[in-house]
């Protein structure tokens, strides 16, 4: 258990001021306050349960998580499961974590996000910072006053949020260049497969990163093609299409999945490159993704802690309303780890 002495002796500073700190008793120098808040998140450092609990139980405070649950966007799965398990320990402060759970298309229509804005007043709202536009105007179109509001899975960046909890999609995106050239010996041809219209931050912050780190590193590897699902195609057209690309392109030895959607692409891909030595990097893993590592339809795929993206932000949350914690910093990057079937 880290204690208020620890934080102090690291901080340079004395144990009062640390106390003044992490429970808002007076001023101390910003300076000081920010590197206390600082080192007291790194270290882990968890307040009194007795005290600060009996302290939150008496705000009753109402929480609203906003998440997905789509076949195409099963990577959601995870990140409700950690929410849902910060809930029930939150629930030991008085807590209570309200979640509204439903299919993509629905959210990104006003329409939604206006009749659970309205129907439910909370403290406090995580939202995939896809939404941030529709969910401000839902605010306002109800008269909603402000409130703390942390995004998780895509951020906004000058949005008005406290913090993001979610993946540097341009480091992952160099991670995946990174392996291909691994497998390749830095001679990888890698044709892009994504089951959305190339539009969203993620795509493009992934293939930023990915076309940059060949830039830099690899002058041997090239991205020779790519494939998005446009607006005018169906799933079934979008196969069609990636089929054909893999066959015009005898070259590609790298299939580089960005946003996999419910990842029976692989099929489709694998149908196409018979006889052909083609690796396929995807990211995420799912349930329905996670035998296709097993076998080696995936050869590897790069993972971001979706339990942490759920949980984490409802803790931010807390600690901000409850005790006075502020977020000691405006990203909370979650950790990027390659998975192989001998690691699932």
């Amino acid at each position: 258990m880290v204690t208020i002495k620890e934080i102090a002796d690291r901080a340079g500073v004395s144990r009062g001021t640390v106390d003044r700190v992490l429970n808002n008793r007076g001023k101390v120098n910003p300076e000081k306050e920010e590197r206390v808040r600082r080192i007291a998140q790194e270290l882990g450092y968890k307040p009194n349960v007795a005290g600060k609990g009996l302290a939150a139980r008496k705000k009753h405070l109402k929480l609203g998580f906003i998440c997905v649950d789509d076949e195409f966007a099963p990577f959601f799965t995870d990140v409700l499961k950690g929410a849902e398990k910060q809930a029930e320990e939150l629930k030991q402060y008085g807590v209570e974590v309200l979640f509204f759970i439903t299919r993509i298309e629905e959210l990104m229509g006003e329409e939604c996000l206006e009749r659970i804005v309205s129907e439910n007043a909370m403290d406090g709202w995580v939202i995939n910072g896809v939404l941030s536009e529709y969910f401000t105007r839902a605010m306002k179109s109800c008269g909603r006053e402000p409130v703390p509001v942390i995004f998780y899975n895509m951020d906004e960046p000058g949005a008005d949020r406290m913090a993001y909890v979610g993946c540097d999609y341009e480091k992952s995106g160099r991670l995946a260049a990174g392996v291909a050239a691994l497998m390749t010996d830095g001679k990888a041809r890698v044709g892009v497969v994504s089951v959305d219209d190339g539009t969203i931050s993620s795509f493009k912050a992934r293939m930023e990163g990915f076309h940059m780190e060949i830039s830099e590193r690899y002058p041997e590897m090239s991205v020779v093609s790519q494939q998005v699902m446009t607006r005018e195609k169906d799933q079934f057209d979008f196969f069609v299409a990636v089929q054909g690309m893999v066959e015009r392109h005898p070259e590609i030895n790298i299939l580089y999945l960005v946003n996999p959607g419910d990842y029976s692409i692989c099929q489709a891909i694998r149908k196409a490159s018979t006889g052909r030595d083609i690796k396929i990097i995807s990211n995420d893993l799912v349930e329905k993704q996670r035998q296709m590592v097993k076998d080696g339809v995936i050869a590897a795929t790069i993972c971001q802690e979706p339990e942490k993206q759920g949980a984490l932000p409802l803790e931010l949350l807390f600690n901000y309303l409850a005790l006075g914690m502020e977020p000691t910093k405006e990203y909370y990057f979650t950790e990027l780890s390659i998975r192989i079937s001998q690691n699932v």
